[in-house]
């Protein structure tokens, strides 16, 4: 395998690392308390507390931002074996 491949290969896996890092670190902001304080008001939305309908739906949307960041990143590298063979 000629050394650039390898070189692109390995800067993929970085990329992949970083954008993972970021998301994380970015969700992680998103559950901290000061940010949950402003969201701990005695309102009620379609009858669910605030505070609980902003955690479910922000964890619901980490979980479909992971899922769709992993999912492009998996066909982007069988394509890469792919043509590799």
């Amino acid at each position: 395998m000629p050394i650039t491949k390898v070189f692109l290969k390995n800067m993929k896996e970085t990329l992949k690392e970083q954008k993972l890092l970021i998301i994380s670190c970015l969700f992680l902001l998103l559950f901290n308390s000061p940010i949950l304080s402003i969201f701990n008001i005695e309102r009620l939305i379609a009858g669910v507390p605030a505070l609980f309908l902003y955690v479910f739906a922000l964890w619901g949307i980490l979980i479909v931002v992971i899922f769709f960041n992993v999912r492009e990143l998996n066909h982007k590298q069988q394509d890469s074996s792919k043509k590799d063979e």
